[in-house]
């Protein structure tokens, strides 16, 4: 089957990667809403006890685990009243304050406004094609896996790790994202609870974006496609819900401690945002990532989190900024790549190169596929899908246009992107715990997964760990033999026990 992209069918194929997995949010400050950031993450009885007595209307947001208090703005300017009196009586108790800031997803293009002036050749026949026949494996019905799953057959040994280990639901990922599609038949078997929403006014955890579906399937799908661990169980966390919100840092924030405290063992962030070192706006925003994700770590939850897809070197904050349009600043990702005990992830295109997209530098832990648009399109503007990655994507959401093109049906869709990388090495993640569980060994902590996950990588680049992509390509199946090895037995009697407190 050939088909022809036109210019305005590229422009929406690019919307769908840079809109939901191609995304790099950019940030916007929300005059409205204050943070105060409390030293040693204590925040005194005495301002509690100043809220409900002089403020009962004030909406606030206390996150007590971390030691922070949203306060958002009324018409009387309550807010900034507050903020005052706190900072006056409380400057000791104080390590930082700042607006609150949003991560923003760009929209789509209008597709009506492309002249169809340039065509791109594609061809992808979606069809029951004959498949392998492993018995004791769901790779039978899995025909789309079969015909386009080339990034989950990289890193799983051509599905070999599947029958070593498919996952478990007693292992929990929490995905934070934009919801789930609860009804998809190659996800909702593996969906363990309904988790929670942070944004005010929804109560749901539906995808309306198609970014968390993306996510949760290359983690768990088990159906026509399948994801690391098959069987792992997904819980969502929902911090989006549509283009013109993006997510607040707060939201994201509750989101990793509630997942904690819910005892996710994985924590996906296929999300991020940049910030500056300084500029001290900035500075509140980044001590809420770090003390959340040192709550998760505390507690032996694994955050694994999106390096950025803006080509950029996060070795040097300087370079970032400037190439973001802000010369003589200094900016991080975050929480990917500027915040400790964070496995941060790249990723790579099909042939095992670093995405043209993705960023790099000496924050990154681990590479996985991310997909790309083909070895044309760079110097030809030629995309072809086959380089792209298929995903699962709302079945109640109107199709993108893609779909019509390429003949690509009602549940999945193509895209490219870190955020599709990162689910891959959080699946790994799952993976091995639920391995761990299934032979007795105890419980792995961060320190082990990274021994583990290191310790199988294809090394690419030059040798050895480098900037571009960390410690190596992940490889679940390499990291299931080692794990079998009976080589970390030692070391995981040292930290287990602490890791379980």
């Amino acid at each position: 089957m050939k088909r022809w992209l036109s210019k305005a069918a590229l422009v929406t194929l690019l919307a769908v990667g840079s809109s939901l997995t191609f995304y790099q949010s950019s940030e916007a400050k929300n005059t409205s809403a204050y943070l105060i950031v409390f030293r040693n993450s204590q925040i005194p009885a005495e301002i509690i006890h100043l809220l409900n007595e002089r403020y009962p209307h004030l909406k606030t947001t206390v996150v007590q685990e971390i030691g922070t208090i949203k306060f958002e703005e009324t018409a009387d300017g309550e807010a900034d009243k507050v903020m005052e009196e706190i900072k006056r009586q409380y400057a000791g108790s104080i390590e930082q304050t700042g607006p609150e800031q949003r991560m923003m997803l760009p929209k789509p293009p209008d597709d009506t406004k492309v002249s169809p002036d340039q065509y791109m050749r594609k061809e992808m026949a979606f069809q029951d094609n004959s498949i392998s026949q492993l018995s004791g494996t769901n790779l039978q019905r899995a025909e789309f896996y079969q015909q386009f799953g080339w990034d989950i057959k990289k890193i799983t040994g051509d599905g070999q790790s599947f029958f070593k280990e498919k996952g478990s639901h007693r292992v929990r990922i929490a995905v934070i994202d934009s919801g789930i599609d609860f009804n998809h038949p190659d996800l909702k078997a593996n969906i363990v609870s309904k988790g929670r929403s942070f944004i005010p006014q929804v109560d749901n955890t539906e995808d309306h974006l198609g970014h968390g579906t993306m996510a949760a399937g290359t983690i768990a799908a088990n159906g026509k496609l399948l994801g690391v661990g098959p069987e792992l169980g997904i819980i969502p966390y929902k911090v989006m819900e549509n283009w013109e919100d993006g997510a607040e840092s707060t939201w994201v924030t509750q989101a990793i401690i509630q997942a904690t405290k819910d005892g996710a063992d994985v924590i996906n962030v296929s999300l991020g945002t940049y910030k500056s070192l300084r500029n001290r706006e900035d500075r509140a925003v980044v001590e809420a990532y770090r003390r959340a994700v040192q709550f998760a770590f505390s507690r032996g939850a694994i955050v694994v989190a999106s390096a950025g897809n803006e080509g950029l070197d996060l070795s040097n904050p300087k370079e970032v900024a400037e190439k973001r349009g802000f010369p003589g600043d200094a900016q991080m990702h975050f929480p990917g790549g500027g915040v400790p005990n964070v496995i941060s992830v790249s990723a790579t295109n099909k042939a095992d190169q670093l995405a043209f997209y993705s960023n790099y530098g000496e924050p990154i832990t681990l590479t996985a596929p991310g997909g790309d648009y083909g070895p044309d399109y760079l110097t030809r503007k030629m995309i072809d899908p086959r380089y792209m990655v298929l995903t699962l994507y709302p079945t109640n959401l109107e199709l993108p246009i893609l779909n019509t093109i390429l003949g690509i049906p009602n549940g999945y869709t193509l895209s490219a992107g870190t955020s599709l990388a990162v689910p891959k090495v959080t699946g790994a993640v799952g993976v091995l715990i639920a391995h761990q569980q299934a032979i007795g060994k105890g419980r792995l902590n961060l320190r082990m997964i990274n021994k583990l996950l290191k310790g199988s990588a294809i090394d690419l680049g030059v040798k050895g760990s480098d900037p571009t992509f960390g410690y190596g390509l992940v490889d679940v199946n390499k990291a299931l033999d080692l794990l079998d090895s009976h080589k970390l037995d030692d070391e995981n009697q040292r930290h287990g026990k602490d890791q379980e407190k």
